[in-house]
């Protein structure tokens, strides 16, 4: 019996073969009726559910009376409701087409143990620098992205003096950026391709170049902002965590970082000022009334918005998704010690980030003395800071500085104020009017302490301006 046999059909339909057309199919003919067609199964049966001589057949009844026992389909029954042309213009389904999908996979080995189903498979995810880089140094970014500073400056508390200040450091940090975005510029080593705009190297250069037209509108955006609210900008010079901050720079973008290295600055700075601005922004709803202080309104009609609107968090991502690229495609042969000059930079990052907000007491307003223990200005004697700031670094006590001033000393004790030159040279931090708590207690004036890599010793306000689309200069 062939494929689709069917034992009514055969019973109804003689096959035979037509002598004038040999070279085509067999032909059929209905031993009810006498209709002759071609040999198609599906127009056989189509014929008999239309072929009354067959439905009024001993054949016919006897087919109804085992399908309605077996539960099947009712062929006469059906036929009887519905026309045939309703089954072949398709507006009522053919009972005689059964679609038998496939099941569960019950096949079963010689063991006697069922197949395991196919799994579905998971497309492969490279791994993650940026991701690596914040589980691991989860606590220090949670503090150095929120800070009181932030939560005032949401919450419309935040004091003049404060804002002031973080403005003029973050000037000095614009400048510095300048400079570290061209030396990493010059770090790329551009090939010969047909598709530049896919290549990687080209990628990190397009970004690279819009880093520095975006924060050069920066600049002007600062320039802007302080002219419409009438903030009062000083002329400070940088803080020393300012100096650690732009030392940094230098060192990323030096001959002996890796471009990797210098990105992974870039993002991470970036990353830490977008999150710090989004945690501001989520105290904004606290206030009750609009402030009418200009440098409120500054922070929330300009400041605020800049850094938490979408084009920023574009570039910060685009900036993330090529660090991770870069880690991926870039072999060197010392891999491992380059990951972990990464995740040294990205914790002295957060580092400077928490110490970058000025200091700011329950009201908003400027404290001078939360940061001004030893412990606080980051364990001058003897400091330990993480990562690259660390080298060459020559420990600063307050008995180094015994013997090695001279000149004029007025008051009482050692709290007297000290005026006059130093005349031995003193390897440590730039000391601008900082309160040194030790043997000698007063303020110097006149004195200029050159360290070899610029690293503070006492904590202050950093900056890490961002390159967003600076579009709120209105």
């Amino acid at each position: 019996m062939g494929r689709h046999a069917n034992p009514d059909i055969r019973r109804a339909f003689i096959e035979f073969q037509d002598t004038d057309t040999p070279s085509k199919c067999n032909k059929v003919r209905c031993q009810h009726c006498g209709y002759v067609r071609a040999k198609n199964t599906t127009r056989q049966i189509e014929h008999l559910q239309e072929c009354q001589a067959y439905l009024n057949s001993p054949d016919a009844q006897v087919h109804i009376a085992q399908t309605q026992q077996n539960g099947g389909p009712l062929e006469s029954t059906m036929a009887s409701q519905q026309a045939p042309s309703q089954i072949l213009s398709g507006q009522a389904p053919n009972p005689n087409l059964q679609v038998h999908r496939r099941g569960p996979n019950t096949k079963r080995p010689r063991d006697g143990q069922p197949i395991a189903p196919n799994l579905p498979m998971h497309p492969h995810q490279a791994p993650s620098l940026t991701a690596h880089l914040l589980a691991t140094s989860s606590r220090n970014f949670t503090q150095a992205t929120q800070q009181p500073f932030l939560s005032h400056a949401g919450c419309g508390s935040l004091a003049a003096g404060p804002l002031s200040q973080w403005l003029v450091q973050d000037g000095h940090y614009q400048r510095g950026y300048i400079r570290f975005v061209g030396q990493l510029l010059a770090k790329i080593r551009l090939p010969q391709t047909q598709n530049s705009q896919f290549h990687p190297m080209y990628r990190t250069m397009d970004l690279l170049i819009s880093a520095l037209n975006n924060m050069r509108r920066e600049m002007q955006f600062f320039e802007i902002t302080a002219t419409k609210y009438g903030l009062v900008l000083g002329q400070e010079g940088p803080t020393p965590i300012t100096r650690a901050l732009l030392d940094l720079f230098v060192s990323a973008s030096g001959s002996s970082a890796s471009l990797l290295e210098g990105m992974v600055v870039l993002w991470g700075t970036e990353h830490c000022y977008r999150s710090a601005w989004q945690y501001a922004s989520s105290f904004s709803n606290s206030m009750s009334t609009p402030s009418s202080d200009s440098h409120i309104v500054a922070l929330h009609q300009a400041l605020i918005p800049n850094w938490t609107s979408p084009a920023f968090s574009k570039f910060v991502d685009a900036t993330r998704a090529l660090v991770d690229e870069l880690a991926n495609i870039t072999t060197t042969r010392d891999g491992k010690e380059e990951m972990v000059r990464c995740e040294e930079i990205f914790k002295q990052i957060c580092w400077l980030e928490e110490r970058f907000w000025p200091d700011v007491d329950g009201m908003g307003e400027e404290d001078e003395t939360v940061r001004l223990g030893p412990a606080a200005l980051g364990g001058l004697d003897g400091a330990n800071f993480p990562g690259p700031m660390n080298q060459n670094m020559t420990p600063l006590n307050s008995q180094s500085l015994t013997g090695q001033m001279s000149g004029q000393m007025s008051g009482q004790g050692t709290n007297g104020q000290m005026n006059g030159p130093m005349n031995n040279g003193m390897n440590g931090p730039n000391i601008n009017g900082v309160p040194m708590n030790g043997n000698i207690n007063g303020n110097m004036n006149t004195s200029q302490m050159n360290a070899n890599d610029g690293t503070p010793g006492s904590e202050g306000p950093s900056n890490f301006g961002p390159m967003g689309q600076m579009t709120q200069s209105s």
